[in-house]
């Protein structure tokens, strides 16, 4: 089974000051599942990708059947798996999905109007250990064609590459103007929000 999403948004923000600030933002995505069976034990595999750019990109380097390789593998893997210990134990986790663990866990509690509010577990700790020494935690929303980057923010104000938590130390918060401004420090380009918008993550 596969499926095809995009969406293509033409954007302007008309700013107060009289400042125009345009984004063009295309966004795709395939996923592609396989279902595999053996002696009755059925499992199933899921690969996928896509990011802010056209369809094309699909047909590029044969992506789509990356993908639909990938689902095969771990549909096979899946099909000869064991269930794993239970316990406390050491995790060592790869790229790609699992960095949503990082964007429940700590994403939203360094986000600026929380921060300001003191609803955060972070409020007030900018300059205090917060993680592990080994552990540094950059938003950066100019990275090409990547699901989380656009050119300007929701009020128009350009992405950037922000520090967060570098080896270990809280280093700010993820802005956008008005909480920036309420806690005296400068907007980070992470404003999201049709009608009001306020300081959020994107993935």
């Amino acid at each position: 089974m596969a499926s095809l999403a995009g969406s293509h948004e033409v954007m302007l923000v008309a700013r107060h000051d009289g400042s125009l600030a345009p984004d063009v933002r295309p966004l795709v995505r395939l996923n592609v599942t396989v279902i595999v069976e053996s002696e009755g034990r059925r499992e199933q595999g899921s690969a996928g990708g896509g990011g802010r750019f056209g369809y094309n990109w699909f047909m590029e380097a044969e992506r789509a059947e990356e993908f639909a390789r990938d689902a095969v593998r771990q549909a096979l893997i899946n099909l000869e798996a064991t269930d794993s210990p239970a316990g406390t134990m050491t995790v060592v986790l790869g790229p790609g999905w699992p960095g949503i663990l990082l964007h429940e866990a700590i994403g939203h509690g360094l986000e600026g109007d929380f921060n300001r509010k003191q609803t955060s577990a972070f409020s007030g700790r900018v300059g205090e250990q917060v993680a592990s020494t080994q552990c540094t935690v950059v938003d950066d929303g100019t990275l090409p064609d990547r699901r989380g980057s656009l050119s300007v923010d929701d009020e128009g104000t350009p992405t950037a590459s922000t520090v967060l938590i570098e080896n270990g130390i809280l280093k700010g918060y993820m802005q956008d103007t008005l909480n920036a401004r309420l806690m005296g420090v400068s907007t980070t380009g992470k404003a999201a929000g049709n009608r009001t918008p306020t300081c959020r993550c994107r993935v």
